[in-house]
């Protein structure tokens, strides 16, 4: 069974199909597009980056013929050929949660993904904007989540995966490197407005029982340790 970095894309890839990408729904007339998931971190780690098997993007205002020429730009990254996509009709607590996944195949690279969601957790993106954050890196500019967002969001993943061992040991690592660049009254806030308390209440005590911890995450009202 390969281990977990051997599925994943090198950062220097994956950072050049993220510019293609939002370069290009920038260009077709995408309304809001936002960094998402690991490569949201990334954006945040000065000087580092985590390798990643999909790109995770928040976009609005996008159909079918701007996925379609989309999918055109991208056929560089798929030895020439224009990639296959899929708009799939996913839910998130009974909320609709719509995403296009693009696969992007590569005799030379391992397979990669690029979804693009619709929602926030099926929530309208426009609920983000408090916790919206310009980040200037590999010398683009790009709108992702506040780290506390980052934070909130990665301690909320949901059943039946939750948050892997991976998972913990890549978000300890973020919040090291993040350290005093944020505020755990601000993850806390994030975390009330979506209601994602009890959620990250119930993946605290899971990584519990397999002695697992998230840094400073004691720091939590709904932390389940606490007294």
């Amino acid at each position: 069974m390969p281990i977990p970095r051997e599925t994943r894309t090198p950062v220097k890839r994956w950072r050049r199909i993220l510019q293609t990408t939002s370069n290009e729904l920038f260009r077709l007339g995408a309304n809001d597009v936002w960094v998402f998931g690991s490569q949201a971190m990334s954006l945040h780690m000065r000087n580092r980056a985590l390798a990643s098997k999909d790109l995770d993007l928040l976009a609005t205002g996008v159909n079918l013929q701007m996925i379609n020429q989309l999918c055109d730009s991208l056929a560089r990254y798929s030895d020439g050929r224009r990639p296959d996509y899929a708009l799939q009709m996913f839910a998130y607590e009974e909320r609709p949660n719509p995403v296009f996944s693009i696969s992007l195949v590569s005799t030379n690279e391992r397979p990669f993904v690029v979804e693009l969601f619709q929602t926030y957790l099926g929530y309208d993106v426009r609920r983000l904007t408090p916790y919206a954050t310009q980040v200037n890196r590999w010398k683009n500019d790009y709108q992702t989540l506040s780290i506390e967002a980052i934070i909130g969001t990665r301690l909320a993943f949901r059943p039946p995966d939750r948050i892997s061992p991976l998972n913990a040991r890549r978000l300890n690592g973020f919040i090291r490197h993040v350290a005093g660049r944020f505020d755990w009254t601000g993850v806390e806030q994030f975390a009330n407005d979506f209601q994602l308390g009890q959620k990250i209440n119930e993946n605290l005590r899971h990584l519990a029982r397999r002695k697992l911890r998230i840094n400073g995450s004691e720091n939590l009202s709904f932390y389940p340790l606490k007294k």
